[in-house]
């Protein structure tokens, strides 16, 4: 909705914001703050209005409230100096008639540690926008971070859409932005002379600066060598890490994260939203750089990232790999605040992001394909009754999430005066939610194919469930569906998380279910089940006895 100010014109509303509020920094968003149940879209559903006009609708029915759209270099600056805003435009018209914000996505110099998304004038010109060269000297398709004339190219185009948004979003639909995607080249360094010369000299003292003020907090890779050298304050990048891959990681990590804050700090000088970068991850403890895009933001290199893009406010990963809690945890920190601009579609990913780890959003890539993904889209409803609550409670210590991971079998959450135990039901199953502890006797859990057993943390007395209701929040506002005891909660020894029930004819029987690799490929038989589960709301009293 479209708010007025007394003059009859559109309101200003505050810049979103990244603010700390208790333990949890917040994405704030017209002065509040804003849970991103979002998605992100094709790379290029975005491009044309035509292809975008049915898709608004039906990322409005999945019960998202942020969608993650790219806007590419090449359309937006076809010919140098001539800027086409069009398609920011209809986006920004569209994504308020349906009661969504934006992520805006900018893919300039680099997606995917290539260069596709740059306009023609910028591919043909190889001597001004000068590539990466291979080990045999040859260009590949990649522009060099090394190159200063691609540098200045892509911060004024990324500067005149950041100041054209800021001229035309008063109402602030776009609350966040991605400049540059899944930065990195896929070989050890650049090799050109630029980048051959830069290696040979000493590394950068804001960065040894860094090292030195935040050896306790460091990422333990990066500790690790620095620390093998004899943690020297200053050298060359062979003097202070060896001569290894990672050194040449660590060099060409600089490089992109200086590069890309300039074009970050060009464009909040326009307009100061809040920015991150994302990484395309190492898929394996022994990968060496080169296998993923070397001189990406992964967990490896965070800490140079932190030193050379002080105009960057958060690094972020793209999760496709199966160990999500090992990943959240490693970008989690006091400096990075968790966001998953793009995962694989398991909707429990959100849950335990949200509530373990004060995540400000989570987003399923190709989320226009899932628009029949049943298990999802009552997922995000169920977050969307809860979001005021996951807000209010991120950062207390009071919230923590569920999560099944391959063999696990239980959970155990240590709060004030009792423990709770999570017991996973079914192993074929996804198994996910969160519990948080509303008052001193009062729980609120949420989820899906788990039973919660409670105990009290005085070892001498008996914790115990006195009722346990189901029901939802509409409008903010709890309603109670019925109170359980008796089979549904063995009498009240167990809260046990069924979710909540639909029938399987409601499913399109070829969508609506978790489809993931490895070991938490989950299948379930339409023909043999009668009942659908999604994830259900819980509210429990407990007392202690002796």
């Amino acid at each position: 909705m479209v708010q007025c100010d007394n003059k009859g014109g559109v309101k200003e509303e505050t810049i979103p914001f990244l603010q700390k509020n208790g333990g949890a920094v917040q994405l704030m968003v017209n002065d509040e703050p804003f849970l991103m149940i979002a998605g992100e879209l094709h790379n290029s559903t975005s491009s044309t209005v035509e292809y975008m006009e049915p898709v608004w609708a039906r990322l409005k029915s999945m019960n998202l409230n942020t969608v993650l759209a790219a806007v590419t270099w090449e359309l937006l600056e076809p010919e140098e100096g001539i800027f086409d805003y069009h398609l920011v435009d209809v986006m920004l018209q569209k994504a308020r008639e349906n009661d969504l914000r934006l992520c805006l996505l900018w893919f300039g110099s680099w997606k995917n540690g290539e260069s596709s998304y740059v306009p023609g004038w910028v591919k043909k010109d190889t001597e001004r926008f000068f590539r990466v060269k291979n080990k045999d000297g040859k260009n590949i398709e990649t522009i060099s971070p090394f190159c200063r004339e691609a540098r200045k190219a892509d911060a004024k185009a990324f500067g005149a859409l950041m100041k054209y948004l800021s001229e035309v979003d008063k109402e602030r639909t776009v609350i966040l932005i991605q400049p540059e995607n899944e930065v990195g080249v896929f070989q050890e360094i650049d090799y050109c002379p630029q980048a051959l010369v830069g290696f040979e000299k000493e590394v950068p003292e804001k960065l040894m600066t860094y090292l030195e003020d935040n050896k306790d907090m460091l990422n333990q890779h990066v500790k690790e060598i620095w620390e093998s050298k004899g943690s020297v304050k200053a050298g060359t990048w062979k003097e202070v890490f060896g001569d290894t891959p990672f050194t040449k990681e660590f060099f060409m990590a600089w490089q992109y994260a200086d590069y890309i804050d300039e074009v970050a700090r060009v464009g909040k000088e326009q307009y100061p939203l809040p920015m991150f970068v994302n990484a395309w991850l190492v898929q394996y403890p022994e990968q060496l750089p080169g296998g993923y895009p070397t001189g990406g933001p992964v967990s490896r290199v965070i800490d140079i990232y932190k030193a050379a893009a002080g105009h960057l406010d958060i690094l972020t990963p793209d999760i496709y790999l199966p160990d999500f809690k090992r990943i959240v945890a490693e970008y989690h920190r006091p400096d990075n605040p968790l966001l998953i601009p793009e995962s694989t579609m398991e909707p429990g990913r959100a849950f335990y992001a949200f509530a373990e780890h004060d995540a400000i959003g989570f987003a399923p890539f190709a989320i226009e394909d899932e628009g029949e993904h049943f298990l999802l889209i009552k997922s995000y409803e169920v977050l969307q009754e809860l979001q005021s609550l996951i807000i209010r409670y991120q950062g207390t210590g009071k919230m923590r999430g569920i999560l099944k991971y391959g063999d696990e079998m239980e959970q155990v959450f240590p709060f004030k005066d009792y423990t709770l135990k999570v017991v996973y039901e079914k192993n074929n199953e996804p198994a996910y939610g969160l519990i948080i502890q509303t008052d001193i006797d009062e729980f609120l859990v949420a989820g899906m194919n788990f039973k919660v057993f409670i105990s009290a943390n005085d070892p001498n007395k008996i914790g115990y469930f006195e009722q346990i209701w189901e029901g939802g929040y509409e409008a903010g506002e709890w309603s109670s569906a019925r109170l359980l005891n008796g089979d549904e909660t063995w009498h009240n020894y167990a809260l046990i998380a069924v979710g909540r029930l639909y029938d399987s004819s409601e499913v399109n029987a070829s969508k609506g279910f978790l489809e993931a690799e490895g070991e938490q490929n989950f299948t379930y038989s339409y023909a043999s089940r009668k009942k659908i589960a999604t994830p259900g709301i819980y509210k429990a009293k407990v007392y202690i006895r002796n």
